[in-house]
């Protein structure tokens, strides 16, 4: 199998092949030493198939740690000590940080849209006391509903992505809240660009969409 994942024409579903039989226990045929001289081998910082990633972010590398830990005494003793540096400086979760940065996210924008439509109903209201407000009537609830789709969607599906753990979720739910972080970033240049810095400049949360499109990124590596 490390013969098919080192040719060049090796695919990512030959690496997740790899990565699955590195998950597993050792067979009669193969004794637990030889396991663990072909998972040190794979550690080895200059080896060409350690970075090389499956479906879900795990690399062969990675792979190759946890399956050396899984051993047990004596081999897991063996671990590289730099292998243990390098992976505690990586990302390998989205943390409380993130959470809390993507549920504010979600209820500002999704807020601001309500925000409107709760002072626009008391402005038609002092005209009226006859009709309900314009933006309630039922030509604007699917707007509005979108409005509030679009303030909440990005995050959600990015959040389910890191709670399952699907590389794919994360990916989609990162690239549709980058889409939101430009978008609100084009309305506010073109705000500026018409009437200058306004308090619309500030209340725009195009600040909030990047800092939550930062903490959100896709997560490379999973234990």
């Amino acid at each position: 199998m490390t013969d098919v994942v080192r040719s060049p024409d090796a695919t990512r579903a030959d690496t997740d092949l790899l990565i699955a039989a590195l998950r597993r226990a050792p067979t009669e045929e193969e004794t637990p030493r030889a396991r663990a001289d072909l998972l040190l081998e794979l550690l080895a910082p200059d080896h060409p198939m350690g970075d090389r990633a499956g479906r879900e972010g795990v690399t062969v590398r990675q792979a190759a740690k946890d399956a050396l830990l899984d051993l047990g005494h004596p081999y897991a003793l063996e671990l590289p000590p730099e292998v243990l540096a390098r992976e505690a400086r990586r990302r390998t979760r989205l943390g409380g940080f993130g959470v809390a940065v993507a549920t504010a996210s979600m209820l500002y924008q999704s807020g601001l849209f309500y925000a409107f439509l709760l002072h626009d109903g008391v402005v038609h209201n002092q005209y009226s006391s006859h009709r309900p407000p314009e933006q309630l009537t039922r030509d604007r609830v699917v707007p509005w509903a979108l409005f509030t789709l679009s303030g909440l969607l990005p995050a959600l599906v990015s959040l389910g992505g890191h709670a399952l753990k699907r590389r794919w979720l994360q990916n989609t739910g990162w690239s549709l809240i980058l889409a939101q972080a430009l978008l609100w970033t084009g309305v506010v240049c073109l705000s500026m660009a018409r009437i200058g810095p306004s308090g619309f400049t500030a209340l725009a949360p195009w600040h909030v969409a990047w800092l939550c499109a930062w903490t959100m990124r896709p997560i490379i590596l999973f234990k």
